[in-house]
């Protein structure tokens, strides 16, 4: 687990040798073990190594292959290097390290990227220059787990593992993309291929990236889930669950490959203690690690408790206080260095801390919901579309343009201050909110619309497009993906939410510690699996995550698990009413807003205001504008 950057120029009198190193310099939380850079004609890699496999200076980085054809820097794990290293022994291969990243290089030598990159099992960024054929090499795990932001002015490429490595080149002055700005007030964070700045990009996960010099950068896809719908899982439920075992099984023992201690990130749910019951089953003697919080209606704690008491873990947990809050949100934009929203980034930071007191690698339990159709945004949406289709078409458009025409997002925030009995109402239980949706779905020409309008992580309806004078973010609809619609919501957010919110935070936050977070539930044959099972069997008679909570009975009785999904929420409202309310004073000052330009001051005047009058609907508004006013101070 590392931090990589580079360049290929166009021009070679251009020397990029000290932003290089500046760029690796400004890695240095991914990799506090070593650092290393090679420069060749016109190119340049630089590398940052957290030691986890093959702990030697054999598998420093920059790699050069035995022949010097190729070079390479590789941030990430490919957890089957063992069995891709039996299989180049075979073909006359001899290694001199026991870890992954000489098998990597010599598997790309010995069967050329496409065929190396479809045979690893593991979460990889990947930098290779070929030497003899003058080309730069860039690749992505499938699932989008490892980053790799690149740019491209039509002469220069750079890259790196986050953008601030990419601030270090001085030839390129940082613009802001105002069509991915307004993705990020829509959604909380900017996925693939955007990134917060014009001409600089994520490499979309399941891609790799070829140029060639002289030539314009080519994208190619390796793999794509949809391709496993074409052959659907046969077998009862019954082996559909032991078959589903077996896969976990495997995809655990690769995963606890490591030269140093390894934890696991436990909440209570279903995916967390799925993954402990059969890690602690399997291998045993596991470390789990729990965050609580003072406020019950969001604390976990007493949950994990009970279940890592049951599989007999050694567990440690630690009650998370608005002080230590306080003291995180100052590097806010440090941590993530792009504009980005989830504020269970603070605790997914706190836990990721605690274990770094005990072990070098953790892993997390993300994925089970978009493979298990587990979110509770399914459910909802599903009985909306239920209501929905039963209303002809002419009568659902003529009462979306009557309700469109009204003002309810402000009667909405007007009647939650004139009121006091409203404030004590859960937001979606206050009436003029419910028209507010009542509108959004009425007036949405498809089903996609309908989930992208839900999904609003903060600003929909009238506020949204006074906020940022940006065009409409344009993303593929949940609609356009085959399936049942349960099927599509769950693809959507495979290839939107997952790797654009919760792998982002999870690899910036274990990252910031120095300890190497892994996704075990999100191994390629597993999701490939939960896509070719019945959707009836992912949404069963047990409920939501129907074979998962079926596997997960045998280890963990149903009542340790069985109750309403928390998520890993944090009570931020209270937090930004309290001892953060100076960051509103500090970061959303009128003038301020103003001065800067980049947000509407009317829009942010509104949302505050309803803050202030405790109207709970505006804190995630207040949040994602303090999140980009803590980045642009930051980095703008």
């Amino acid at each position: 687990m590392c931090g990589i950057a580079g360049f290929r120029i166009g021009e070679r009198h251009c020397d990029r040798r000290a932003d290089l190193a500046s760029a690796v310099h400004a890695l240095r939380h991914r990799g506090p073990d070593d650092e290393g850079l090679w420069f060749g004609e016109g190119v340049g890699l630089g590398h940052r190594r957290l030691s986890i496999l093959d702990l030697s200076t054999g598998s420093r980085q920059p790699m050069l292959s035995p022949d010097g054809r190729y070079v390479m820097v590789y941030n990430g794990e490919v957890y089957n290097f063992r069995d891709v290293r039996r299989r180049l022994e075979v073909k006359g291969r001899s290694f001199a390290t026991t870890g992954d990243s000489e098998v990597v290089l010599a598997a790309v030598d010995e069967w050329g990227v496409e065929a190396a990159v479809r045979s690893f099992i593991g979460m990889f960024a990947i930098a290779i220059w070929d030497n003899h054929e003058r080309r730069l090499l860039l690749i992505r795990d499938r699932l989008g787990v490892k980053p790799l932001y690149y740019g491209w002015d039509g002469r220069s490429l750079w890259f790196g593992s986050e953008l601030k490595a990419l601030r270090a080149f001085r030839h390129w002055t940082p613009e802001i993309d105002r069509t991915a700005l307004a993705e990020y007030f829509h959604f909380g964070y900017i996925n693939a291929p955007r990134s917060i700045y014009r001409h600089v990009f994520k490499l979309e996960p399941g891609h790799w990236l070829e140029l060639k010099d002289g030539a314009e950068p080519v994208i190619r896809c390796y793999w794509n889930v949809l391709d496993a719908l074409d052959n659907p899982a046969p077998g009862n439920e019954q082996q559909m669950t032991e078959e589903l075992e077996a896969l976990m099984v495997d995809a655990f023992r690769l995963r606890m490959v490591s030269d140093v201690p390894v934890g696991m990130f436990l909440s209570g749910g279903i995916d967390s203690s799925v993954v402990t019951a059969l890690l602690q089953k399997h291998h045993g003697d596991v470390h789990t690690f729990t965050i609580g919080f003072e406020e019950k209606q969001y604390d976990e704690s007493a949950h994990a408790r009970l279940v890592a008491s049951h599989l007999g873990t050694h567990h440690t947990e630690r009650t998370l206080e608005t002080s230590e809050a306080k003291r995180i949100l100052p590097s806010w934009a440090e941590l993530y260095d792009e504009p980005f929203a989830d504020a269970s980034g603070i605790p997914t930071y706190l836990v990721s801390k605690l274990a770094a007191e005990t072990v070098k690698v953790v892993l997390s339990a993300d994925g089970g919901d978009e493979l298990f159709s587990g979110y509770g945004i399914y459910t909802s949406m599903l009985r909306t579309l239920n209501r929905r289709n039963r209303i002809p078409l002419p009568i659902r458009a003529l009462g979306g343009a009557v309700l469109r025409s009204l003002p309810l997002d402000q009667l909405d925030s007007w009647s939650a201050a004139r009121f006091p009995t409203l404030q004590r109402v859960h937001p979606r239980r206050r009436p003029m909110w419910r028209l507010c949706r009542v509108r959004d779905w009425l007036g949405s020409a498809s089903n996609g619309e309908v989930y992208e309008r839900m999904l609003g992580a903060s600003w929909w309806g009238g506020d949204a497009a006074t906020l940022v004078s940006g065009p409409r973010p344009a993303r593929a609809l949940a609609d356009t993906y085959p399936g049942t619609f349960a099927d599509q919501m769950c693809l959507w957010d495979l290839h939107n939410y997952l790797p654009g919110d919760i792998l982002t935070k999870v690899d910036r936050a274990t990252m910031a510690v120095g300890i190497e977070g892994r996704e075990p539930l999100i191994d390629h044959r597993l999701v490939e699996f939960a896509f070719r099972t019945p959707v009836d069997m992912r949404r069963g008679s047990l409920g939501t995550k129907h074979l998962l909570r079926k596997l997960l009975y045998k280890y963990v009785p149903r009542e340790l698990v069985d109750r309403p999904k928390m998520g890993f929420a944090i009570p931020l409202g209270d937090w930004l009413h309290g001892d953060l309310h100076h960051l509103i004073d500090d970061y959303l000052d009128p003038a301020l807003i103003r001065k800067r330009g980049m947000l509407n001051p009317d829009a942010v005047e509104r949302a505050t205001r309803a803050f202030h009058a405790h109207d709970d609907l505006a804190t995630n508004k207040v949040w994602s504008m303090l999140a980009f006013q803590m980045w642009y101070e930051r980095w703008a």
